[in-house]
């Protein structure tokens, strides 16, 4: 089951159930592979690309971001300003595809390293009722210097406290040789917050017949085509905007809907995409017409597509099914 790579409207031969808005075609369809994929022949499995129309971006001027908003701080006196993400309307273009043997989920959370300083780990130290060396150290100082005056003497025990916690060479040595022992850098891993996913997909395309052949070849085309952009005036050569790609919503499904042992996947962008025509020589089809005109179409092509989600993965998120 398969339908063709929309033409433009108004376009010499253009297919009159097409419809555009902001330029992007939309066709009225599945474009299926293998053939029998859809239906009582097939196995019930497979993946199901759905494509989004983005709309221009809003900027609010109200302040306050959320939602789908991202806020930006504004300068000293000025108003906050938050840009909502650009919405998006579902076409009726998808693509449907067999389930690969094996399919991947990455969740990733991002944790630093950061050194908290001696003045802090003795705040910490005190706080149980502990002594440590450093403190010991700072003490033997302090009593040194408290014949010089109490302001004094607590200005320079603060002075060299940072000294030592700054890494200050002199100082660190004074207090290693002094206390016998070495500095710990006191490294603690911190939080720092998560990654968005992405999907890798890969699909090997043996079709058995000229029609899947061609099948295949509108597929390539439609992916190539709405992950990429356009100029967003009439005229290419002068305009100095582009109407950002489509984005994509990826459902796993079998023959009673959607597959919910499967991760759901949010609205996706698509990063990346290889495209390799032939196997282990070349071999083509006898010659016909394609999207892009007439040719032989090959008897094996592989893709391999990468998307990435444009939302962050919460508890939340993963209690939806996400």
């Amino acid at each position: 089951m398969s339908v063709s790579l929309t033409e433009r409207v108004n376009s010499p031969g253009g297919n009159p159930n097409t419809k555009a808005t902001n330029g992007i075609p939309v066709s009225t369809g599945i474009t299926s592979f293998p053939e029998n994929l859809i239906g009582d022949k097939g196995d019930g499995h497979f993946i199901q690309f759905f494509v989004n129309e983005q709309d221009n971006a809003k900027v609010d001027f109200q302040g306050g971001g959320s939602g789908n908003r991202t806020s930006m701080p504004a300068g000293a006196g000025a108003t906050q300003v938050s840009v909502k993400r650009a919405p998006v309307k579902r076409l009726l273009e998808s693509i449907a595809l067999y389930m690969p043997a094996q399919v991947s989920l990455n969740q990733k959370s991002n944790y630093g390293e950061i050194e908290i300083g001696s003045a802090v780990a003795a705040a910490l130290a005190g706080a149980k009722g502990g002594a440590t060396a450093e403190e010991g150290f700072f003490n033997t100082v302090g009593g040194v210097l408290s014949g010089v005056g109490g302001s004094m003497s607590e200005t320079a025990t603060a002075a060299l406290r940072k000294a030592v916690d700054t890494g200050a060479s002199g100082a660190k040595a004074a207090f290693e040789l002094q206390s016998g022992t070495v500095l710990n850098n006191r490294l603690e891993t911190v939080f720092e917050g998560v990654e968005k996913r992405e999907f890798s997909f890969q699909f090997r395309f043996l079709p058995r017949s000229e029609n899947e052949a061609k099948t295949v070849d509108r597929i390539v085309n439609i992916f190539r085509f709405y992950m990429a952009p356009s100029f967003g005036g009439e005229d290419p050569s002068t305009s100095r905007t582009f109407i950002v790609p489509s984005t994509f919503n990826i459902e796993y499904h079998y023959s009673g809907g959607q597959n919910m042992f499967l991760n759901k996947i949010g609205e996706c962008v698509l990063t990346n995409m290889d495209v390799t025509f032939g196997g282990e020589r070349p071999q083509f089809f006898k010659p016909t017409s394609g999207v892009n005109g007439d040719g032989a179409p090959p008897v094996e092509t592989n893709i391999t597509l990468n998307f990435k989600e444009l939302e962050l993965m919460t508890r939340e998120k993963i209690r939806e099914g996400f």
